[in-house]
């Protein structure tokens, strides 16, 4: 058996250290790949549009919203959000509202009232919800003209309004920080795999050092 082993040593180590060097680049493609797969995971952070049915509106009780009758007086950049379209679903909104008796709503500088109202409940979003926060309101208010007066309070509504499109802005925020926290979580793991990688391809590399020194001295003792 020893004489077997000291005969056949250089062929035995020689099939091992090929079995370990293809192992070893196995796991170079095989890392390389899954790191690649996480280092290049993408999300975003994109926020839809929400929808708000009028349908699901009910009289909030107790509320004590700002009042679309109020003087409002504030400073805008008129580049923010005052975009044709912006002015046309502020427009649309002022048109369903004339139409409500003055008891329901005051028709004084009620145009005015109604931009200052919407940017300043917009203010903390970008211009692409801002526009959608106009456009849901502008397609919602003439709803109103089809409900009973007396149960309509224009007050209540904005304030439900306000309430349905920001809870549905920050839930998406929440999915979209949950969904970058995970991507955060991939990318570390991908550096570990790379780093793994790495380690593989240096074993790699040693094993196809110590087939080629076992190659020359094999032809040198020939």
């Amino acid at each position: 058996m020893l004489k077997f082993l000291e005969k056949n040593f250089f062929m035995i180590v020689q099939r091992i250290g090929l079995l370990f060097a293809l192992i070893a680049l196995t796991a170079v493609v095989v890392l390389g790949l899954v790191s690649y797969e996480k280092l290049n995971a993408k999300v975003s952070d994109k926020i839809n549009t929400p929808i708000i049915n009028f349908s699901q509106y009910k009289k909030p009780v107790d509320i004590q919203p700002p009042s679309i009758d109020e003087t409002v007086t504030a400073t805008f950049n008129a580049g923010d959000v005052n975009t044709q379209i912006f002015n046309t679903q502020i427009d649309a909104i002022v048109s369903s509202l004339k139409q409500l008796p003055d008891s329901v709503v005051s028709k004084v500088n009620l145009r005015d009232r109604v931009e200052i109202l919407v940017k300043i409940k917009t203010s903390a979003y970008s211009k692409e919800l801002q526009l959608a926060y106009a456009t849901s309101l502008a397609e919602l208010t003439p709803r109103l003209i089809n409900t009973n007066n007396h149960q309509i309070d224009i007050d209540d509504f904005l304030k439900w309004h306000d309430q349905e499109f920001s809870t549905q802005v920050n839930l998406q925020t929440q999915r979209n920080l949950l969904k970058m926290s995970s991507v955060k979580a991939q990318k570390v793991a991908g550096f570990i795999t790379l780093n793994m990688a790495a380690a593989a391809l240096g074993i790699f590399i040693m094993f196809v050092m110590m087939l080629a020194m076992l190659r020359i001295e094999q032809n040198t003792r020939h």
